[in-house]
């Protein structure tokens, strides 16, 4: 049973020995790098220029180097802050004034006064006063004469009488009234927009007919061809 162990593991042996050359034969294999026609990566995009806007604070430039910080500080940042007490004051004596003179005694020159030119006033021009007319005196010939006072029978004056017909037993005259117009009238009607009234027509064999009119109560006889009476 040994010796088969034994040969067992010789064989063994030989096996391992026999596989190391070729082992290490596939490890020097070194595979050739192969070339893309366009290459997987995409190349590195250029940098686009800073365009600098009016008015615009422009940004720091990244490649500025840092301040060094000093990191072996042996202070201790948490430790309360120490205010010396051996402090000493100094006085420095002032700077002597120059004397300079006083100008109080010093005369004041007077101050010219200035000159102001008056215009003179226009004076206004005499006003010239006008002489009243005289009033009239009582008696002389200057005074117009008063109005005669006013007819009560006005209108019934201003009427003509122009003839006188008969009509059966009717008359009816012709007159010419206030207005100019001519008009046949018999007894009752009225004349001179109303104001004068025909009171009657006579007609006598005489061949000389009238006629009366009355105005404000006062009656008025017309002859034919006869203006006013």
């Amino acid at each position: 049973m040994r010796n088969r162990h034994w040969i067992t593991a010789g064989i063994g042996l030989l096996l391992l020995s026999s596989c190391q050359p070729n082992r290490s034969k596939q490890a020097t294999i070194q595979p050739s790098p192969q070339t893309f026609a366009e290459p997987i990566v995409p190349p590195q995009p250029k940098a686009l220029p800073t365009l600098k806007v009016p008015g615009m604070i422009p940004t720091s430039e990244t490649k500025t180097p840092l301040m060094p910080v000093a990191v072996s500080s042996t202070r201790d940042p948490f430790a309360a802050a120490t205010i010396p007490t051996n402090l000493k004051a100094t006085l420095q004596p002032a700077a002597p004034q120059s004397a300079t003179p006083s100008n109080r005694n010093q005369p004041v020159a007077p101050i010219p006064q200035p000159s102001i030119a008056y215009r003179p006033i226009p004076q206004p021009a005499p006003l010239s006063a006008q002489p009243l007319p005289a009033l009239p005196i009582a008696g002389t010939s200057n005074i117009a004469p008063p109005a005669p006072p006013v007819s009560r029978t006005n209108l019934a004056d201003a009427i003509s009488l122009t003839g006188v017909i008969q009509t059966g037993s009717q008359l009816s005259a012709i007159v010419q009234d206030t207005d100019g117009n001519s008009r046949y009238v018999q007894v009752g009607e009225s004349l001179a927009n109303g104001q004068v009234t025909v009171k009657r027509i006579n007609l006598n064999s005489a061949g000389n007919p009238s006629i009366v009119l009355v105005q404000n109560g006062v009656e008025l006889t017309k002859l034919v061809g006869q203006a006013e009476s």
